[in-house]
């Protein structure tokens, strides 16, 4: 537990102080970013990983941690998870929400199998 008589309430500092505050937060934010740049820029290292993306048709020089998470959210939205789903339609920029958000997976599963009816039907 902190040491309560250590804790300054924000009411009780000056603008100037808060304004330091918020830039050294600024600052650890963007550093945080650039570490999860940094990361996610890195070679996948996992050798089920790479060969699970190189069986995909990734190109070996894209086999990295962020094609790897990304994949990890495609297979959990195949498998349902409406969260990971959200996700990768946030990231492809079609994050409108539908009126019925069920009305359309039969037509959006049918243009991802390439016009593969057979499997739907």
């Amino acid at each position: 537990m902190p040491n309560e008589k250590n804790l300054i309430p924000n009411s009780e500092r000056s603008p100037t102080e808060l304004s330091e505050m918020g830039k050294a937060g600024g600052i650890a934010s963007g550093s945080m970013k650039e570490a999860a740049d940094y990361y996610l820029s890195l070679p996948e290292t996992d050798r089920r990983r790479v060969n699970a993306l190189l069986r995909d048709e990734v190109d070996p020089e894209d086999v990295d941690n962020q094609m790897s998470v990304v994949m990890g959210m495609a297979e959990a939205a195949k498998r349902g998870d409406a969260r990971a789903a959200g996700v990768l339609l946030k990231m492809l920029g079609e994050e409108a929400p539908q009126e019925d958000p069920g009305a359309d997976a039969l037509e959006n599963a049918r243009k991802l199998l390439g016009g593969i009816d057979s499997a739907i039907d």
